[in-house]
């Protein structure tokens, strides 16, 4: 994984590759609220899901509670609306930038003091079970984009850019301090923690940076705007894999590229889009920038893309049906490389 951060290779692609131990449970309590707030449930229902995963590779037992991507847009009043038991989203709240709220965080805030509670939790009762992975931030541009809304947000880049540029820099300010407060609970010095969602290990701190509100602007909008927040939080860690989401994501990739203290990019199809294989071109242009790739693809893929892409700094993230498909796939990787 070290070597895989270095733009490396030891003796093959990295390979994250999981499967179910026994066959996977049926449908879960429909109650969602419970499913995600109940700090005893969601540490037991997590710490059952490891027990029953044959971790393959690179693979490794990671649990990062989670409130959802728009979590730390709700640090700052904003309430959290559940989906289902994927994903979550807050109602805009700046409605005028004359009454925008301040964007920092409130010790009495449910939703921070929750996420907190739900981190040390799991970092508690994990130490020798998983490693603790640093909730999902969605900080900077994204945040700006759920407080506000995502279209006023398009229109204040022009009606209102010095309101924007000035909340960007509160968001910035903050989210450095959150990142000091969720390391010092995963102790990321002393036993290593990984990036949220996205499995990424590293001994120090390392995290995905993102900022899916790209696909809405030009890369002129982009540098001006959230370019500076993004290499802060770069800047901030040991190690950041930039996510980057879908085709409309694409025309600001010369842009990350340019950022050394980016070390990995986390390409997404996105929706309805190409499958992984089809994106052989891109995937070799950001190779040939010196960066490193973390993928998610189908089993049958990881074949095609071995055949294609160079090993070094190469992690295709991949879910098989049993252990055996995953020890041969792990087998047929070296073999492949």
């Amino acid at each position: 994984m070290m070597a895989w951060w270095e733009g490396e290779v030891v003796d093959r692609a990295c390979i994250h590759v999981t499967a179910p131990l026994t066959p996977e449970d049926g449908p879960e309590p429909a109650d969602l609220y419970d499913y995600w707030t109940n700090v005893d449930h969601v540490v037991e229902r997590t710490a059952e899901r490891i027990r029953n995963t044959f971790w393959g590779g690179e693979a490794f037992p990671l649990f990062w509670p989670n409130l959802g991507p728009d979590a730390f847009a709700a640090f700052f009043g904003a309430e959290i609306t559940f989906v289902d038991r994927q994903t979550t989203w807050v109602p805009p709240i700046i409605a005028d930038w004359e009454r925008a709220p301040e964007l920092t965080t409130k010790e009495d805030n449910h939703w921070w003091r929750l996420q907190l509670e739900l981190l040390k939790a799991a970092k508690a009762k994990g130490d020798d079970k998983w490693i603790t992975g640093i909730p999902d931030t969605h900080s900077g541009g994204d945040a700006l984009a759920a407080l506000r809304g995502r279209e006023k947000l398009c229109l204040d880049l022009y009606d209102h850019a010095q309101e924007v540029k000035a909340a960007m820099s509160q968001l910035v300010e903050t989210v450095l301090q959150v990142y000091e407060i969720y390391y010092e609970i995963v102790e990321a010095e002393k036993c290593g923690s990984s990036s949220a969602w996205l499995p990424a290990w590293w001994p120090g701190r390392a995290n995905v940076i993102q900022c899916d509100f790209l696909a809405l602007i030009s890369p002129e909008m982009a540098e001006e705007f959230f370019l500076e927040s993004i290499v802060a939080e770069a800047r901030w860690l040991d190690r950041a894999v930039f996510h980057l989401d879908g085709p409309d994501a694409v025309r600001h990739l010369d842009l990350l590229l340019a950022i050394p203290e980016i070390q990995a990019i986390q390409w997404v199809p996105g929706a309805g889009a190409l499958p992984m294989t089809k994106w052989v071109p891109l995937l070799k242009r950001i190779q040939d920038a010196g960066k490193s790739l973390h993928l998610s693809v189908d089993p049958y893929e990881v074949q095609i893309l071995l055949e294609e892409l160079e090993p070094e700094g190469l992690m295709l993230r991949t879910r098989v049906a049993s252990e055996a498909e995953a020890r041969d796939l792990l087998n047929k990787v070296a073999q492949w490389t």
